[in-house]
């Protein structure tokens, strides 16, 4: 079982990395050209911040499911940090199942969301483009970010280990043995 959702996992992970790396470098590349057609020819690119805007949709919503992957997610650790091994395990259980649940239910509004986008024909005022092909990445980001709460769900119900993502086990240090391993910390 292990093995089928690491090779799941690894899917994801690379489909996820591409998409952001090559966003991310798009959305850089097309702002300096932007910036340098207006600064040295009077005009800027008509579509380029429309571009950037469908970029910023696609990145934030996957940039979600990165973060859930990586166990980079906001998490409000003070009872979770001081609680027992049974504890946290119980913690986790309702912080990834509970988030999952709740993620599934907004990936579902999204959806509808975007079927009647696509309904209504909407388009984008500059490029004419259909909304509904740069709102998909809302859904499609969400259920990812579904898969890795899902995924660090099972993962806790086959180990012993707490885990807060399917690939981050929870390690917290206390503030005291973090700064005396650094000792610029201190001084």
């Amino acid at each position: 079982m292990m093995d089928f959702l690491n090779k799941f996992n690894n899917i994801i992970r690379k489909f996820e990395e591409y998409v952001l790396a090559y966003g991310v470098i798009m959305m850089a590349s097309l702002t300096v050209i932007n910036v340098v057609s207006r600064n040295f020819f009077g005009q800027g690119l008509s579509f380029a911040t429309e571009i950037n805007e469908f970029l910023i949709v696609i990145i934030t919503f996957l940039g979600t499911s990165y973060a859930a992957r990586n166990g980079r997610h906001i998490r409000m650790s003070a009872f979770f940090d001081i609680a027992n091994k049974k504890i946290k395990k119980i913690l986790v259980y309702i912080m990834t199942g509970g988030t999952a649940l709740i993620m599934y239910y907004v990936t579902y509004l999204s959806t509808i969301y975007v079927y009647n986008v696509f309904l209504n024909g909407r388009m984008s005022p500059v490029m004419r483009v259909p909304l509904y092909l740069i709102w998909i990445w809302v859904p499609i980001g969400l259920l990812m970010t579904d898969i890795h709460y899902t995924l660090a769900f099972i993962r806790n119900l086959l180990e012993d280990e707490v885990w807060i993502s399917f690939e981050e086990q929870s390690e917290y240090e206390d503030l005291e043995s973090a700064m005396s391993e650094d000792d610029s910390l201190i001084s």
